[in-house]
């Protein structure tokens, strides 16, 4: 199934009203705000549909994320838009297995989604180390389990835009609805969203392998993982991880950030010891520190993602920067 709906963020309309061209469709949406299995009630969106289209079926593949074509800048005339509208003049959500992947897991989803902020001051997201914003893109909010990412970043050309939290969980909650909460279900994406259009939301499946430490070294309310992820690069430029000393080496292992008060710190090293290089690219790799956050830091745990990198031979490390390694321990890390 690959559907296709175009909405306008600026304008209050009941998801009664959005989904009346299909009666008995609607009826087996989920309210996500109140349970998997109750009838549409109604949503408290501020987004207006102006028109739904379900397209031709396409064929869907199982697709792990973040794959080889991963890219953080989402381009709108690729052929994941159906109506490839460069402009982006109005947001358009897409359902596509074969891009975004299938067989996501709804209750992950749905635990991600209702994580989300709900708050309607509009805030600034933009492109990472290219000026003030109040959040870093790419961005990701990722499940407790691991298995469902909801991701934000900027469309092609466009460094960032300005759109309110509530507007985003809203652009959630209709992928989730159209895309997932149906069998087969489907990744999907919404383009066009914030003052410019120029942001990207989008929901795969994700599976990291990630290992939390027994001991309870964070606070959950601690927002110093969350700085230093922040603070990492994360684009999809192949990177040469090996020892500083050898040649074609672009990224020296091993790596390290850490924030001021070193309460938490990033670490990307070998599983093994000796001359290994590995080829990754940081928004991998961020993206299992981003893991390794959600996964353990917030409830309180240090944390280890494990098989990256083309031979998987990596690991990405989140811990008190005071305590010992869950990789190998006698690494030796100087921080940037």
């Amino acid at each position: 199934m690959f559907v296709a709906l175009r909405f306008s963020q600026y304008f209050s309309l009941s998801l009664v009203t959005l989904f009346s061209i299909s009666g008995s469709y609607a009826a087996k949406l989920p309210n996500l705000d109140v349970g998997f299995n109750s009838k549409l009630q109604g949503g408290h969106g501020s987004l207006l549909a102006k028109n739904i289209r379900i397209l031709p079926p396409s064929e869907p593949h199982n697709v792990s994320w973040p794959s080889n074509s991963s890219s953080p800048i989402l381009d709108p005339s690729s052929e994941a838009n159906p109506l490839n509208v460069p402009a982006l003049s109005n947001a358009l959500l897409s359902c596509s297995g074969k891009d975004y992947g299938r067989n996501l897991r709804l209750a992950s989803c749905v635990q991600v989604y209702r994580a989300m902020s709900s708050y309607t001051v509009p805030r600034s997201f933009g492109e990472r180390f290219t000026g003030e914003w109040d959040a870093p893109l790419p961005f990701r909010y990722l499940s407790h389990d691991g298995l469902c990412a909801i991701d934000l970043s900027h469309a092609a050309g466009v460094n960032g835009d300005i759109v309110a939290p509530v507007d985003l969980k809203e652009a959630a909650s209709l992928i989730i609805r159209i895309c997932i909460a149906v069998s087969p279900n489907q990744g999907g994406l919404v383009t066009g969203l914030g003052v410019n259009n120029g942001l990207s939301l989008r929901i795969v499946p994700y599976r990291p392998t990630v290992t939390c430490g027994p001991d309870r070294s964070f606070l959950p309310d601690d927002l110093a993982c969350r700085d230093v992820i922040d603070k990492m690069p994360a684009n999809n430029k192949r990177q040469v991880f090996g020892p500083k000393d050898q040649p074609g080496t672009t990224v020296g292992l091993p790596w390290g950030y850490t924030t001021g008060r070193r309460k938490c710190g990033a670490v990307v090293d070998t599983i093994e010891e000796g001359k290994i290089s590995e080829e990754s690219d940081w928004y991998k790799i961020w993206a299992a520190v981003n893991a390794v956050d959600f996964m353990c830091c917030q409830v309180g745990r240090r944390g280890v993602a494990t098989g990256l990198g083309d031979h998987k031979r990596l690991y990405a490390e989140l811990r008190d920067m005071t305590q010992p390694s869950l990789g190998r321990s006698n690494a030796t890390v100087a921080t940037e």
